[in-house]
């Protein structure tokens, strides 16, 4: 059985090796890396600031909110005052529920409803998944972590244009996420600390 202190040795001798791919494609490469980082973690939970900015208004729509991830396929994403409204997303589909009510049919304000299921991939899933329906570019990949591209393919409707998203040097935890919906309509997500493998009631995870 492998010791706490063999697993976070060579964790950390992990993070010192240079990454270099000796053959092959450096997307592939990276993906690989993320499943492989990704493949012990249970669930993920924590904090974010979600700031909204809309061509027609003036000022940015800034709000906060937590997010738990139960792995493989569970996102709770609840927006705090004066949103107050928390998206579920699992195998039977999206729904809501919040102070004006609750449902399968989301509410016309919920803009980035629509970008949730993948929101979920990119959190936690398989990103190999999204290449049937995006195309991926990588961005970055550094001692600080990783960052990719995502945009739809022409065949395939979406309300965003791209996704962009950082992750952490632990190839795990989000850093930021960038959801373009058009030239002047975008949401920037700042993650705060997000904690790995705490319980979770299954009961939240449920509208």
């Amino acid at each position: 059985m492998l010791t706490r202190r063999a697993f976070l040795g060579g964790s950390v001798l992990g993070l010192l090796v240079p990454r270099v791919t000796l053959a092959g494609d450096p997307l592939d490469d990276v993906l690989a890396r993320i499943a492989r980082a990704r493949a012990p973690v249970h669930t993920m939970q924590g904090p974010f600031t979600q700031t909204r900015t809309i061509g027609l208004l003036a000022t940015d729509v800034r709000s906060t909110g937590t997010l738990v991830l139960v792995r493989p396929d569970r996102l709770r994403w609840e927006l705090s005052a004066p949103d107050d409204v928390t998206f579920f997303v699992g195998p039977e589909g999206l729904s809501y529920a919040g102070a004006h009510g609750h449902g399968s049919t989301l509410p016309p304000n919920a803009r980035i409803a629509g970008a949730l299921d993948d929101l979920r991939t990119l959190l936690g899933g398989d990103l190999t998944r999204l290449r049937e329906r995006w195309d991926l570019r990588l961005l970055r990949d550094d001692a600080s972590g990783a960052e990719l591209e995502a945009t739809p393919r022409a065949t395939v409707p979406s309300p965003l244009r791209s996704m962009r998203f950082a992750l952490a040097r632990d190839l795990v935890r989000p850093t930021r996420a960038l959801l373009v919906e058009g030239p002047r309509d975008r949401t920037v997500i700042d993650f705060g600390t997000l904690v790995v493998d705490a319980p979770v009631d299954p009961a939240k995870m449920r509208p």
